[in-house]
């Protein structure tokens, strides 16, 4: 049960971190402080019986035990307590607060390996309130978004706004991010670009050059562009599932996704023979040995699809 259990658990909240990592640049640029820590106590204050307040309440902030990633307050308490915002009081956003609901404590994570969470904390009056949470961090996780926070503090120091938006539009890709409605909208007003984004050839092979690195996000900008690139990297990945002698729920899943990614999820013909099977790689209709023949005839099908159509 916990070999089951577990692997379903990582999707799930994989799929969480990615709509984290959607909103990092907000989080970032929304953020007065971003702290990490591994020692914090959770406490509820309950106004009525149905109404209360989420504080996370740091132990004493030191060296030992904390980092800070960006300070604009200028002197930190030394315990610092943090408000989690509920529904209707957020300033900004629910969906950038939602990094907090699917987690890896470090006893579910791998054996030995220590975790962090970092906070986005914005001060209001008296207030610090969580812009973000991000739970149960690696240390090389960390560093990379270190890397992420400081190269973006970088970008926004940029006073013209036409060379600001092309950095920007690098900081995207090279993190492997589409850019979000409320960027192209502001540069849309500001009279930077007209209907829509345009890439120039340097940044179509640095996409390119990250969604092969494990990117995917950047699927929307490379895939009409890079379409051969882009099968050949489902394709190796779908292949390599197929080696798999006892394949989970998470390996279809992987398998079904990248057959909907290179096929444009079967263009939505929902009647298909083809999106039929593929949804059922992740079902239990089929017996293994039967998926085991649905995943080659789907191999076959993507190596022989052509852009045109799709």
């Amino acid at each position: 049960m916990k070999k089951t259990l577990f692997p379903l658990l990582l999707f799930l909240c994989t799929v969480s971190a990615f709509a984290q990592i959607k909103n990092l640049r907000k989080a970032i640029l929304k953020s007065d402080l971003i702290i990490s820590t591994r020692n914090y106590k959770i406490d509820i204050v309950w106004i009525n019986d149905f109404t209360s307040k989420v504080f996370i309440n740091f132990d004493e902030i030191n060296e030992g035990n904390s980092w800070i990633y960006k300070n604009n307050l200028g002197s930190i308490p030394k315990k610092l307590s943090l408000k989690k915002m509920i529904d209707g009081e957020d300033f900004y956003s629910y969906i950038i607060t939602d990094g907090g609901l699917c987690a890896l404590p470090a006893k579910v994570g791998e054996y030995g390996k220590t975790y962090h969470d970092l906070f986005f904390v914005k001060k209001e009056k008296n207030e610090y309130k969580i812009v973000a949470h991000y739970q149960s961090l690696e240390w090389e996780q960390l560093q990379k978004m270190e890397q992420q926070i400081k190269s973006l503090a970088s970008v926004e120091k940029t006073k013209n706004e036409n060379e600001r938006y092309t950095k920007t539009l690098d900081w995207f890709i090279e993190n492997g991010l589409m850019p979000d409605d409320d960027f192209v909208d502001y540069y849309k007003e500001k009279n930077v670009i007209k209907d829509s984004i345009i890439y120039n050839e340097s940044q179509y092979a640095k996409a390119l050059q990250e969604f092969q690195d494990g990117k995917e996000a950047l699927l929307p900008m490379v895939r009409r562009k890079h379409f051969k690139e882009v099968k050949a990297y489902y394709l190796q990945k779908m292949e390599e599932i197929t080696k798999i002698s006892e394949p989970d729920y998470y390996n279809y899943r992987t398998f079904s996704e990248a057959v909907d990614n290179v096929t444009n999820n079967f263009n939505n013909e929902s009647e298909s023979v083809d999106y039929l099977l593929n949804n059922a790689l992740t079902g239990d209709k089929f017996e293994r040995y039967e998926k085991s023949y649905i995943m080659k005839h789907l191999i076959e099908l993507v190596k022989n699809l052509e852009l045109e159509n799709n």
